[in-house]
């Protein structure tokens, strides 16, 4: 899972709180035993695909909501309002009580769904070009003005926690509980061995 296709999602929408709980879905690796298909625990890397349900609290600017993630050709079902056929291999879709958005995979060219409600809101107008500026002009700047920069660890602790815990609900097997405060899962003990490791000796923190 990479950060950087949620990442403007949680700047723009001011998400700076952690889930409440992930639950994960994945393929497992498989071996052939005797002519039978049985399934590999596979606890050591990330599985080919999966599907990561995550339970967001309210935040300054959203009620409670849901996030769910998908990759290695997951996708969720076709919405009936998207009336040019599938969806795209990747992208975002943002579905409200109003209606649905969809986006590309870096929430470029957003566009209402059905299409007749995107053509009523341009009411003629085409739609805003994206500006796409390189990345290294925002790093180049920070250091020119003394300013963080959009990518500064200072905002990216709830995009990081959220991520590692979709990894945690992979390994765990199961939907996890999570106090952020407290960066504990409170519904199995034995999962939190997931959130730390041990160093070795000389490399502790």
């Amino acid at each position: 899972m990479g950060h950087y296709s949620l990442w403007p999602l949680f700047l723009t929408l001011g998400i700076n709180t952690a889930p409440t709980s992930a639950e994960a879905l994945g393929t497992t690796t498989c071996a052939i035993d005797n002519q039978v298909c049985h399934g590999v625990k596979n606890d050591v890397a990330f599985p080919y695909s999966c599907i990561i349900h995550f339970k967001f609290p309210k935040q300054e600017t959203l009620p409670p909501f849901d996030l769910f993630w998908y990759d290695g050709g997951m996708k969720p079902a076709t919405p009936d309002e998207l009336e040019s056929g599938s969806l795209e291999r990747e992208g975002m879709m943002f579905v409200g009580d109003k209606g649905k958005i969809l986006a590309g995979f870096r929430n470029e060219n957003p566009r209402l769904l059905p299409e007749s409600k995107m053509k009523s809101y341009l009411n003629g107008q085409e739609a805003p070009k994206d500006v796409n500026e390189p990345g290294e002009k925002y790093w180049i700047d920070a250091f020119k003005t003394k300013t963080q920069s959009p990518g500064s660890f200072l905002n990216a602790g709830a995009i990081s926690e959220t991520i590692m815990l979709g990894g945690v609900a992979l390994r765990a097997g199961k939907k996890i509980v999570y106090d952020s405060q407290n960066m504990k899962i409170t519904n199995d003990e034995d999962a939190n061995r997931f959130l730390y490791r041990e160093y070795r000796k000389g490399w502790e923190l």
